[in-house]
């Protein structure tokens, strides 16, 4: 396994984080990556990926780049880092020339301070014997941050592009209240959804969990809500960007689920609770036990359930009650009545 690094978005921190960790835990097994540190903006890892990088930018919502770690040292001895980045590039058969592309976090966050890194690098590459120039053609990541420079080349990059796209105006049928592509992805990555798995959405509202989880690989998406408008208008936009992919979208209650026992390998969702949406009478803490209740079932032995909901109501309780284990929950400040825990359980 070769040392890589992540550059992870700053929004919604720590759930770049959280989200990369189960990407690579999916991809590659829980024994199949390791963590070898965290810094502002920046995951070391190794992994086994069979197919790359793209394994993990490819169903990203915040990982923005993968790439080769090529070498790494405190930022006054940058040009010490070239130096051995210029070296293993040599040992890969690579020698230029290299356009520098620096990204500086902190103090040093500035065009002066992108200035000085990206003439460290360069002579610290001459010295190597390997080129660098504004016009080359292959580039090359210096990464500053908490003091310390990192060195990689870049492998893949999260298609931005693709998730404004989906972005929930731009889709054929729009209600007022789903969450980005970029949080929905997240939600469907701290499932450990795999490619060939079958997912399910009870809440599905536009369908906008179900077209990321088709996008990243599910063999089936069933989806349902109590919503005649959402039911009706869901599937408008999984035929828009779900083609060739398998999906169902239902009218049914949460609390009683036409799927079989263990049928189901990962639950992502967000139920009803803010001014835009109805339990349909049912509160949330009601509304969310019955559904828990049912995934509980659903969801083979080891599949995850991620779920969302206000913190005042203490949604992470509600798994426990309903006999699951929680292994993760992730505060979101929303606005100024709301803060969000997505709670990640696992039956």
């Amino acid at each position: 396994m070769r040392l890589r690094y992540a550059i992870i978005s700053g929004e919604n921190p720590p759930l770049p984080a959280r989200e990369l960790e189960a990407i690579l835990e999916a991809e590659a097994g829980p024994w199949g990556y390791r963590l070898h540190g965290w810094l502002d903006g920046l995951a070391v890892f190794e992994a086994e990926l069979r197919w790359g990088a793209w394994q993990v930018t490819y169903r990203a919502g915040y990982t923005r780049e993968v790439g080769l770690l090529l070498a790494a040292d405190s930022l006054p001895r940058a040009r010490s880092a070239g130096r051995r980045a210029g070296e293993e590039l040599r040992r890969l058969g690579l020698r230029g020339p290299f356009r520098i592309e620096a990204v500086v976090h902190g103090p040093y966050a500035h065009a002066r301070g992108k200035t000085w890194l990206t003439r460290m690098v360069a002579r610290g590459l001459a010295d190597a014997g390997v080129e660098a120039s504004p016009r080359g053609r292959q580039e090359l990541r210096a990464f500053a941050t908490e003091g310390v420079v990192v060195i990689g080349l870049p492998e893949a990059r999260l298609d931005t592009r693709s998730l404004t796209e989906r972005s929930p105006g731009r889709r054929p049928f729009f209600k007022p209240g789903p969450l980005s592509p970029q949080l929905s992805r997240a939600f469907v990555n701290l499932a450990r959804l795999r490619r060939g798995d079958v997912y399910l959405d009870p809440f599905c509202g536009t369908g906008g969990f179900a077209i990321e989880a088709c996008l990243m690989g599910a063999s089936r998406c069933l989806c349902g809500d109590l919503d005649w408008a959402m039911i009706s208008g869901a599937p408008r936009n999984l035929r828009a960007y779900c083609r060739g992919h398998g999906w169902l979208v239902a009218a049914w209650n949460a609390a009683s689920l036409p799927v079989a026992p263990g049928s189901v390998d990962a639950i992502a969702t967000d139920p009803p609770y803010g001014r835009s949406t109805t339990t349909g009478g049912q509160g949330y803490v009601r509304l969310v036990r019955g559904f828990l209740e049912e995934a509980a079932r659903s969801v083979k032995h080891g599949g995850y359930i991620v779920y969302a909901g206000p913190v005042k109501y203490k949604p992470w309780v509600l798994a426990e009650e309903a006999g699951l284990r929680v292994v993760d929950r992730i505060e979101m400040y929303v606005h100024g009545s709301l803060t969000r825990a997505i709670v990640v359980a696992r039956r």
